[in-house]
C-alpha cells in the first residue's frame, strides 16, 4: 500500500498537484480532512481496514462525518472490478473508479470527470440502503 500511495502521489505531482496528503486508512484520512478544513478530492483504495473504501465513501455520503461535505469528490481505486463493487460505488455516487494497476492516463481521466460535473446528492436514506460489499481476503 505505501508503494501505491507514493506512485499515485508522483503521478499527481507530475500533473501539477501541489498540496498532497497521504493516509493509509480512513481514520487517518479523516483526520487530515478535518485538520485541513476540506480537500479537493479523496482518492481511496477499496481494500482498507478496518473500514473499506466503499464504507468510507458511504459514511461521507450519509453525513456521518459532519466536517466532510456529503458531495466530497471521491475516487475509488481497486484491484477488483467485480460487478457488486462497481454497482455499490455507483450507487454511492463515486466521482471516479479506477481498476489497478493505475496509469497516469486513467488517473487524469478520473480526476477530470470528478471535477467536470457537480454531484447531485440523493437523500441520505438512499445511500444508507446501498448493500455492503465485503473486501476479498
Amino acid at each position: 500500500m505505501p508503494e501505491m500511495i507514493e506512485t499515485i502521489s508522483q503521478m499527481l505531482r507530475h500533473h501539477g498537484a501541489v498540496r498532497l496528503f497521504r493516509a493509509a486508512e480512513a481514520e487517518a484520512a479523516l483526520a487530515i480532512v478535518r485538520a485541513e478544513k476540506g480537500v479537493d478530492c479523496i482518492i481511496s483504495d477499496f481494500n482498507m481496514s478496518p473500514v473499506s473504501g466503499l464504507q468510507f465513501l458511504g459514511a461521507i455520503r450519509t453525513g456521518l462525518y459532519a466536517e466532510v461535505p456529503r458531495d466530497q469528490r471521491f475516487i475509488l481505486l481497486t484491484g477488483h472490478g467485480e460487478r457488486d463493487v462497481v454497482l455499490a460505488a455507483q450507487a454511492l455516487d463515486v466521482s471516479g473508479y479506477i481498476v489497478k494497476p493505475v496509469s497516469l492516463k486513467t488517473l487524469v481521466q478520473a480526476l477530470q470527470r470528478a471535477f467536470s460535473r457537480p454531484l447531485p446528492l440523493k437523500p441520505v436514506n438512499a445511500y444508507k440502503a446501498v448493500p455492503q460489499v465485503p473486501v476479498p481476503t
